[in-house]
């Protein structure tokens, strides 16, 4: 017998995305003045601390986000931590993100607090910080054809997010502080998880 490994929470996040991508296309005023996160109005906007994870700006923006960021790393860390503990990771995650996405714009200048941001990048590399930790030596395929650890991938973003955030002051397009944000508190969840929690034996699709 064939046992596919299924998660709702997955399923339900990619689905969430992807009807609010519709209402994106649909309505693209509404979703940048309203559900985008603005860190001049966030006081008066605070449901955008949220909001910002399921409001992308292209068609490749949310294909990378949803396939490789949620469904191939987010169905890995599930099958080590579990789905409610996956879920508190990307959602926390994804709002520690936002919160220093603010800081750095408030504090800073970087970028101007009326530039918005949207995105689940924050919350994916949260994802992916965890799994940093916990799976340092996974590998992966850099642009599909180039096999890396995980943790050397991590290093090269974590050092490129740093180089690039003046970029960010003179209006490039990527939001690498919000990306770095969620990055840091992968970290946190991943050291939280490897004290506490035990990964189980298999974590694959077994034939039985």
């Amino acid at each position: 017998m064939y046992r596919m490994f299924r998660s709702r929470v997955l399923e339900y996040i990619i689905l969430a995305n992807a009807f609010m991508f519709i209402v994106r296309l649909a309505a693209p005023g509404f979703a940048i003045d309203y559900l985008a996160l603005t860190p001049a109005y966030v006081l008066r906007m605070p449901w955008t601390l949220l909001t910002n994870m399921f409001i992308h700006a292209d068609l490749m923006h949310i294909f990378f986000n949803m396939f490789f960021g949620v469904w191939m790393f987010g169905t890995y860390l599930q099958r080590i931590i579990g789905e409610k503990e996956f879920t508190k990771v990307y959602f926390a995650g994804g709002v520690a993100a936002a919160f220093f996405y603010i800081f750095m714009s408030l504090a800073f200048g970087i970028p101007d607090p009326r530039t918005a941001a949207v995105g689940a990048s924050g919350a994916v590399f949260a994802v992916i910080g965890t799994l940093v930790v916990l799976k340092p030596n996974m590998t992966i395929y850099f642009n599909f054809f180039f096999p890396m650890p995980l943790w050397v991938f991590a290093s090269f973003y974590l050092l490129y997010s740093i180089f690039a955030i003046p970029a960010m002051g003179d209006g490039g397009g990527v939001a690498v502080t919000a990306h770095l944000g969620g990055l840091i508190a992968g970290f946190i969840f991943g050291q939280k998880y490897k004290k506490g929690h035990r990964e189980p034996e298999y974590t694959y699709v077994r034939y039985y």
